[in-house]
C-alpha cells in the first residue's frame, strides 16, 4: 500500500504505553478490518514507569515523542490526534454487600434490582474513594450473589421477602490516571482522540464478539501487571489486576546472578532461546549459566505469579473458574505459567491459550512488526477507536446537568445515575409504615399506602434503568414517591354497624357500638397506632346500656307498666321509660308491707301516669294506651304482641277503616288494626 495514496484524515493512530516499553501502530480501515501500515516499537531508557504507573511524566514523553517521529517519518505524514489506554494498574476494585428492607406484599422487579446493585456500588465507591483522592469513573461491575431473607438465591426477580441482599464486585479509574496520560500527551504534542482501558483493548483484539458470549477471562501480562477482563453475555462484566508480571521475574534472576535490571531482562529473554547464556555481572566478572538453571530460578516466582492470577480470576469471576483463558502481552510466554495457571484454575491445558496477533481476525498485520502477543493490546485499542466516536468521554444530560460518562462500553441509565452520585434509595419508593394490633382479641395489620414509580424518559420517551444512553441524550427522571403512612381507623373495622334505635321518656336514641383502645374509651372513628389493643362490643341489654351509657346505674327501666331486667334484649322502637325513685324516697302510702321495690316502683309510675291514656280497639281487641299525653300508630306497638323484625309481606296500617301512617294521630275509641299481607305472585 502505498503511503502517498493515503488520505492523512483516514490515519488511526495507538499507542500502547508499558512499563518497559512504548509500542505505536498506524493504520487505516479497509475492506472492514484495521490494515496497519507501519509500526515503531521502543523502550524506555530508564525506568520512569514502575508497575504500569507513570513516574516521570517528562521520560515517558520523551519516548512518545521518538515513536511519534520514527512514525512521521516513514508515513511522511504528522500525526496529531492519538488513541490510548490506562493500564489496568490503576483501576480500583472493591467488594461489597448491601441490603435492603422491601415490600413484603410486593414482587421483586428488575427496577428494585437495579435499586439494590446502585446502592451497592454507590458504596463500593464510597469505599474506593476513602483510599484515593479526586473524581472516580466506575468503569464495570459484576454481581457475585444475591440474597432473599438472608438465603442465597440464583435471581431475585418475581420473589417475594422483606429483605434483599447483593454482593457486587465494582472496578472505578481515577480521574488522576487520565489527567496524567493527557500531560504526557500534551507534551508530546499529541492530542487525545478515545482513551479505554488495557483489559478491554486487549478483550477486543483476542476475544471475537461471538466468544464473549461465553465465559473467557483474559489476561495482558506486561512487565508491571497483569491485567484481567471477564467476559460473560457479549460484555466485559468484570476487570482485575495483579501488580505482579515479568518485572518479577527479571528481579529475581537480578538478585541471584548479580545483574542490572536490563541484562537481567536479556537473560529472561534468552533463556527461552538458548541452552547457555553468557552475561557480565555487576562486578565485571563474565559469566555463563544454562537455560535449565534460569528456569529453576525462577519457577517459585512463576508459581507464586500464576496463584495470584487464579486467585483474582475466581474472584472476579463470582467464586468459580471461567470456561478459558486467554494470553497476552510480553508476559504471556514466561515459562510453565500457562501449564501452572491450568492447573490453579482446574481447566485443561488446551483451554489455556496465549493469543498472538494472528488471532485478531479483525486486523491485517502485513506491514506489522513481528510483535507476537506484545502487539496485540495495541491493536485493540485501534479497533475500540475505529468503534467509537472519536470521544473518551460521552456528555449525557440528566435533569438538566450535564454528565460525562467514561466511553469504555455501552452505558445505561443506571450507569449514568450512578455517576451523577444520585441516592439509589430516590428511585425506589418504599410502601408507607404499616400498623400491627388487636381487635377483639385477633392481631390484624393495616398496610401502609403502596409507593409512587420513579419514571425515567429518554429523548421524551418512557424508559427504564436498563435502557442505553448515548452522547447528546437528555435523560429526565422523576424520583419515587413513598407511600403513605397507613393510617386505620375503629370504625374500618367494624363490617357492620347495627345501631339498635328505641325511645327512652319519648326520646329517640341510639345504641351504638362501644370502643375502648388500651382500655380507654373513645369514638367509633378514633385512630388507630402501633400495638393498640382495641375492644369493640356492641350493647344491647339493658344491662350494657347502663354500664356503657349512663352514670347512674340505680335507674329502673320500666315497660308496659313492668320493670325490665338487665339481661332483656332492647329491641328496635320500644319506648322505655326511667323511674329514679327509690323505696327509702317513697311516700309512707307506698311503702305497703309485703310488696317488693320493683312492684312499688311501676304502681308510682302508674299513680303518677294515670291520667295519661287512652283506650282503643287494636285488631278487635280493647287496648289502654298510658304514658303519654298524645299517641300516635307506632306507639301501638308498644303494647300489642307485634314483631317488626321478621316482615312477613307488607304490612298494612288501618285507621278506622283507612289507610293509616305510623305517625298519625289516635284518639279515644280509635279503631286500629295492623296485619301482614303477603305478597300475590
Amino acid at each position: 500500500m502505498g503511503f502517498s495514496k493515503i488520505n492523512p484524515k483516514d490515519l488511526i493512530f495507538s499507542l500502547d504505553i508499558g512499563t518497559r516499553s512504548i509500542i505505536g501502530t498506524v493504520g487505516v480501515v479497509k475492506e472492514k478490518k484495521f490494515n496497519v501500515i507501519c509500526e515503531s516499537y521502543m523502550e524506555h531508557s530508564e525506568r520512569s514507569m514502575i508497575d504500569g504507573q507513570i513516574h516521570n511524566i517528562q521520560s515517558v514523553a520523551e519516548v512518545v515523542v521518538k515513536v511519534k517521529q520514527d512514525l512521521e517519518k516513514k508515513l511522511g505524514v504528522k500525526l496529531t490526534d492519538v488513541n490510548i489506554a490506562a493500564a489496568g494498574r490503576f483501576l480500583r476494585t472493591a467488594v461489597t454487600k448491601v441490603d435492603m428492607e422491601i415490600d413484603i406484599e410486593k414482587e421483586i422487579d428488575k427496577d428494585t434490582v437495579s435499586a439494590l446493585e446502585l446502592t451497592a456500588v454507590k458504596k463500593a465507591e464510597e469505599e474506593v474513594d476513602r483510599q484515593s483522592q479526586g473524581k472516580l469513573y466506575c468503569v464495570g461491575y459484576s454481581v457475585k450473589n444475591y440474597y432473599l431473607n438472608g438465603y442465597l438465591i440464583g435471581s431475585l426477580l418475581s420473589h417475594k421477602g422483606e429483605n434483599i441482599s447483593a454482593e457486587v464486585i465494582a472496578t472505578f479509574l481515577p480521574r488522576s490516571v487520565v489527567d496524567s496520560l493527557y500531560s504526557v500527551m500534551n507534551k508530546a504534542g499529541l492530542k487525545v482522540k478515545n482513551l479505554t482501558l488495557e483489559p478491554i483493548a486487549a478483550m477486543e483484539a483476542a476475544v471475537p464478539q461471538n466468544l464473549r458470549l461465553l465465559n473467557i477471562a483474559l489476561i495482558d501480562i506486561g512487565a508491571g501487571t497483569s491485567d484481567i477482563a471477564i467476559s460473560s453475555k457479549d460484555s466485559i462484566v468484570a476487570y482485575g489486576m495483579v501488580p505482579l508480571a515479568g518485572d518479577e521475574i527479571t528481579e529475581i534472576i537480578a538478585q541471584t546472578y548479580l545483574t542490572d535490571f536490563n541484562t537481567a531482562e536479556e537473560i529472561k529473554r534468552a533463556c527461552l532461546k538458548e541452552e547457555n547464556i553468557s552475561f557480565v555481572d555487576v562486578l565485571g566478572m563474565e559469566n555463563q549459566i544454562s537455560s535449565e538453571e534460569v528456569l529453576k530460578v525462577i519457577n517459585p516466582s512463576v508459581v507464586k505469579i500464576s496463584e495470584q492470577i487464579a486467585d483474582k480470576i475466581i474472584e472476579l469471576n463470582g467464586g468459580k473458574s471461567p470456561n478459558a483463558v486467554f494470553l497476552v502481552g510480553g508476559g504471556a510466554h514466561t515459562p510453565f505459567l500457562r501449564e501452572v495457571l491450568a492447573e490453579k484454575l482446574n481447566l485443561p491445558l488446551q483451554r489455556t491459550a496465549v493469543k498472538g496477533r494472528d488471532s485478531v481476525i479483525e486486523c491485517m498485520c502485513d506491514n506489522a512488526l513481528d510483535l507476537g502477543s506484545i502487539g496485540v493490546t495495541v491493536l485493540g485499542i485501534a479497533l475500540i477507536a475505529i468503534k467509537k466516536s472519536g470521544s473518551d468521554f460521552i456528555n449525557v444530560t440528566l435533569n438538566g446537568s450535564i454528565i460525562s460518562l467514561f466511553n469504555s462500553r455501552k452505558h445505561t441509565v443506571m450507569d449514568l445515575v450512578m455517576q451523577a452520585g444520585i441516592n439509589p434509595k430516590l428511585l425506589i419508593g418504599k410502601r408507607g409504615k404499616s400498623k400491627r394490633f388487636i381487635v377483639n382479641g385477633i392481631k390484624r395489620v393495616a398496610f401502609g399506602k403502596l409507593p409512587k414509580s420513579s419514571e425515567i424518559v429518554i429523548n421524551g420517551e418512557v424508559s427504564s434503568m436498563d435502557s442505553e444512553v448515548k452522547d447528546g441524550d437528555v435523560v429526565d427522571i422523576k424520583y419515587a414517591e413513598n407511600g403513605g403512612h397507613a393510617e386505620p381507623k375503629v370504625i374500618d373495622y367494624v363490617k357492620k354497624i347495627d345501631t339498635v334505635s328505641f325511645y327512652l321518656d319519648d326520646k329517640l336514641v341510639n345504641i351504638e357500638p362501644v370502643v375502648f383502645i388500651n382500655g380507654n374509651k373513645v369514638n367509633i372513628d378514633a385512630k388507630i397506632e402501633e400495638g393498640d389493643n382495641i375492644e369493640i362490643i356492641f350493647p344491647n341489654t339493658i344491662g350494657q346500656y347502663k354500664k356503657y351509657f349512663i352514670s347512674d346505674n340505680e335507674v329502673d327501666y320500666c315497660m308496659n307498666n313492668l320493670k325490665l331486667e338487665d339481661d332483656y334484649i332492647i329491641k328496635e322502637g320500644d319506648r322505655i321509660y326511667k323511674n329514679v325513685t327509690k323505696i327509702c324516697d317513697m311516700p309512707e302510702k307506698y311503702k305497703i308491707e309485703g310488696k317488693t321495690e320493683e312492684h312499688i316502683a311501676c304502681e308510682v309510675e302508674k299513680e303518677v301516669d294515670s291520667s295519661k291514656f287512652i283506650e282503643i280497639i287494636i285488631n278487635g281487641k280493647s287496648t289502654i294506651l298510658t304514658g303519654k299525653e298524645k299517641f300516635v300508630f307506632i306507639d301501638i306497638f308498644d303494647f300489642v304482641d307485634f314483631d317488626l323484625s321478621k316482615p312477613k309481606g307488607k304490612i298494612v296500617l288501618k285507621l278506622n277503616d283507612k289507610d293509616a301512617g305510623y305517625y298519625d294521630e289516635l284518639h279515644q275509641g280509635d279503631k286500629v288494626d295492623v296485619y301482614w299481607q303477603k305478597a300475590v305472585f
